[in-house]
């Protein structure tokens, strides 16, 4: 016998996938708000709900608890700072140079922590939580190998320790090259592993530092924020240029 099959109908010209997606949007939000208002510790199912104006079954339909939900909007967050920093850089083009290209690093990051204060006290409180500590040391890593990628050394061709696109790159120019071209300077894998380290304490600080300065803290103008964190990034990841 065949087995009967339901069919769900859109309602009001609305799919039932975009109808689940506007909820999972509006949960989102409502997340965002609490925390603004209060901290991570005013997020449950039941609050996040009724600010959202959805009952908890639909919370449920999206999110198995509130550690899933903290987390796909911690996820958010990290991938939308790094994907306007890249566009960025993309932006200047490969003719910015690397003061150029460290004071884009520190101006996006600024106006974006700047641009939504839920976000960065998300950011602070993540620390105390062991689901979104997880979610925010996976991105140090990521964000570092953005700036040893955006600052290659000379020896290195922005090759990421561990990254194996990267060392296997880095090892065919170590071999030689292409075809006529004279063989690659062989990567000083100490010297990349130094960077490595350089670019963690510079994600990691500086992002607490931009944090700080919000909280009201640092006595520092918009600008000179972005200068001081633009040294530093330069500093740390290409020397030669400062």
């Amino acid at each position: 016998m065949d087995r009967m099959t339901t069919v769900v109908r859109p309602y009001r010209g609305v799919s039932a996938e975009d109808r689940r997606a506007d909820r999972r949007a509006r949960l989102k939000a409502a997340c965002l708000d609490l925390i603004g208002s209060g901290g991570v510790v005013w997020i449950t199912a039941e609050a996040v709900s009724a600010r959202a104006g959805l009952t908890k079954r639909y919370f449920y339909e999206s999110y198995a608890d509130r550690d899933a939900l903290l987390y796909e909007v911690m996820d958010d967050f990290f991938v939308a700072v790094r994907t306007r920093i890249l566009d960025a850089l993309t932006e200047a083009g490969s003719g910015a140079d690397a003061p150029r290209r460290a004071h884009i690093v520190a101006q996006v990051l600024i106006d974006y922590l700047q641009g939504d204060s839920r976000q960065a006290r998300l950011y602070v409180e993540a620390a105390g939580q062991p689901t979104l500590q997880a979610r925010r040391e996976e991105a140090f890593d990521e964000f570092t190998r953005m700036l040893v990628d955006a600052f290659p050394s000379d020896a290195g061709h922005g090759a990421y320790v561990g990254d194996e696109a990267g060392e296997a790159a880095a090892g065919d120019a170590a071999a030689g090259g292409a075809p006529g071209e004279a063989p690659a300077k062989p990567i000083d894998t100490v010297t990349e592993q130094r960077r490595v380290i350089a670019g963690l304490i510079i994600v990691a600080g500086t992002t607490q530092a931009a944090i700080t300065w919000l909280q009201g803290r640092i006595e520092l103008e918009r600008d000179d924020v972005i200068a001081e964190i633009a040294r530093l990034i330069l500093t740390a990841m290409s020397p030669r240029h400062t």
